[in-house]
């Protein structure tokens, strides 16, 4: 479903990315760590468009990702989830949700309203249609910007952080969302520090550090017997926490 090869990114004389390799498979569940600065970030938005690598090449089911019209397809196949939720503040959540399909996918407006309601029933908020986001937590605007990246009805969902703005107790109910998409059979990019999250539900750990891949395995084995000294020195600090 992804394949990236020899990707590198660099902003001015600073390189973010270096000679990145990584393949997702359909309906694999992938994980990235690693410290701030890594290159986490940086490396999902390359893969769906948002950032254009300097050089190396990206397949995103089998799309290159360059030239216009071919992140313009990307971006119909993959759905974004980011730190912040970004939802629209004049609109309710309905129309929050409903909105893309209309105007992106050109479906009839009442049909993109019952989409958008069955979604919300995905993630728990059914009785939140006609609020307004301020009027929502945290937990709930995020998860009522999951039901907005799937209303695209993507191949493939890209998670970048998505619980780090939450209070701690609102986090669950962001991770049971992802989990169920999980079981589900989507296939899933997740940055995350959210462990317990990574050893239940991805089939591979990524560990990046200093904008390399230094480190990936099946999660078991990552998390029982990780083959770099970084990733155990990572390890030995969160773990402490």
């Amino acid at each position: 479903m992804i394949k990236a090869h020899g990707v590198c990114k660099r902003f001015g004389h600073n390189e973010v990315l270096k000679d990145i390799s990584l393949e997702v498979d359909e309906g694999q569940v992938v994980v990235i760590l690693g410290p701030s600065g890594s290159g986490k970030s940086t490396l999902l938005r390359c893969l769906n468009g948002l950032e254009t690598p300097n050089k190396g090449e990206i397949l995103v089911d089998g799309i290159p990702a360059h030239g216009h019209h071919n992140i313009h397809r990307i971006r119909q196949v993959t759905g974004m989830v980011f730190q912040q939720f970004n939802l629209f503040p004049h609109k309710t959540v309905l129309e929050n949700v409903s909105l893309a399909p209309v105007h992106v996918r050109g479906l009839d407006p009442g049909q993109a309203r019952a989409m958008a309601m069955e979604l919300l029933t995905k993630v728990g908020l059914p009785e939140k249609a006609d609020e307004y986001p301020s009027k929502l937590s945290g937990g709930q605007q995020q998860r009522v910007a999951i039901a907005r990246a799937l209303a695209m009805n993507p191949k493939v969902m890209l998670f970048d952080e998505p619980t780090s703005a939450l209070d701690p107790e609102l986090i669950s109910e962001v991770l049971d969302v992802m989990k169920g998409l999980a079981k589900d059979g989507m296939t899933m990019v997740v940055v995350t520090h959210e462990m317990g999250f990574a050893r239940e539900v991805a089939d591979k750990v990524v560990f990046m550090d200093n904008g390399e891949i230094i480190d990936q395995a099946p999660t078991e084995q990552f998390f029982n017997s990780p083959g770099h000294e970084r990733t155990r020195q990572f390890f030995s600090k969160i773990l402490r926490r």
